[in-house]
């Protein structure tokens, strides 16, 4: 019989006494007004649906805080950005906020970029494919290679090499002052982009004042020569405090519309999280509510949503610091019940 790597962390992560559901969706950044009529859309989705506190379905939003500002790199020869606090993407800034105040957007931190600059210069030299998609979308560089989305490495050859600790340091503290300029107050979640990262970044991002990171399950600090992900160094749980001030939360449950994945299919795993007592957080993407994809991936969530409600008596819809807030500890494997025991042992088998 096998069981989970780091089994006694797994069956000693904290418990949630209620079940819990977030919906994270990444990648919203500086782009066009359809963008933020996407955003408004949602915001009037989720204000729809309750929990029976009265509080409106969450959706987090991982923010990148800046697009390459192509026509200036293409003439000087040198990085240049664009980002969300300029006056061409005040209809976005304004969705995100609108959302935010009435409780059914969490907006999060998900880079100034959605990769490092110097890789993504390397790569514009390189690269006409690369060079085309940027001059016609520079918004969407979450459809750039894989490798080169991921921001915290040195990735200008690969396999990857790490970025030195000042870098890191000084590119963390820049991109929260910039979220800050834009939404009035400094970013308290911080979801790494392409989940690569490792204890160089950690430590800035608790020393700019972060106290969560979400994490797929697993950590990942760089890419190979392929531009493949290295294999993980590090289980994670939720709950867990890493670099003295973060604490750490697991999205592993992922629901992109667009890509086929159907919402009776995400609600038995949240309904599998929560026989584990753990919260379901939901991963999901910006392409989904955009252009062709928009009207079925938001039939899909509004679906997800009432059979959630439907299937899950008590469903709470809560931002990540507050469903951190609700597990209680329990450092002691004797305290669960033998069937909850089972089933941390065994997760994938219920």
């Amino acid at each position: 019989m096998s069981f989970p790597m780091n089994t006694f962390s797994t069956l000693a992560a904290p418990l949630l006494e209620q079940p819990v559901l977030i919906l994270e969706s990444d990648d919203w950044g500086p782009a066009p007004e359809e963008h933020a009529e996407a955003l408004h859309g949602l915001r009037k989705l989720l204000t729809r649906h309750r929990d029976p506190t009265g509080h409106p379905a969450v959706m987090t939003l991982g923010v990148v805080l800046s697009i390459p500002h192509m026509e200036k790199i293409l003439d000087t020869g040198e990085y240049a950005a664009r980002t969300l606090n300029e006056p061409q993407f005040a209809a976005v800034l304004e969705a995100m906020k609108k959302g935010a105040a009435e409780g059914a957007f969490h907006i999060q931190l998900h880079g100034m970029a959605h990769y490092w600059p110097d890789n993504l210069m390397a790569e514009i030299g390189r690269n006409p494919e690369v060079r085309r998609q940027l001059l016609e979308e520079p918004w969407h560089t979450e459809r750039l290679p894989s490798w080169l989305q991921s921001r915290w490495i040195d990735g200008r050859r690969l396999p990857s090499t790490p970025l030195e600790a000042t870098q890191i340091q000084q590119a963390v503290q820049e991109e929260v002052a910039l979220f800050e300029s834009c939404f009035g107050r400094p970013p308290s979640v911080v979801v790494p982009p392409t989940f690569v990262w490792d204890d160089s970044v950690e430590r800035a991002y608790a020393e700019a004042g972060l106290t969560m990171l979400v994490t797929p399950g697993r950590r990942f600090t760089g890419r190979d020569e392929g531009g493949r992900l290295l294999p993980e160094d590090r289980i994670e749980i939720n709950g867990r405090r890493r670099a003295e001030k973060l604490t750490t939360l697991v999205r592993d449950i992922y629901f992109e519309p667009a890509l086929g994945h159907a919402p009776a299919a995400a609600v038995k795993q949240i309904q599998r999280k929560w026989r584990l007592r753990e919260p379901a957080l939901l991963e999901t993407h910006r392409f989904n509510f955009l252009g062709e994809n928009k009207e079925s991936a938001f039939a899909a969530v509004e679906q997800l949503l009432s059979e959630a409600k439907r299937k899950i008596p008590g469903l709470l819809f809560r931002p990540p610091q507050d469903a951190a807030g609700l597990l209680q500890r329990n450092p002691l494997v004797l305290l669960h019940t033998p069937s909850l025991l089972w089933r941390r042992l065994r997760p994938h088998a219920i």
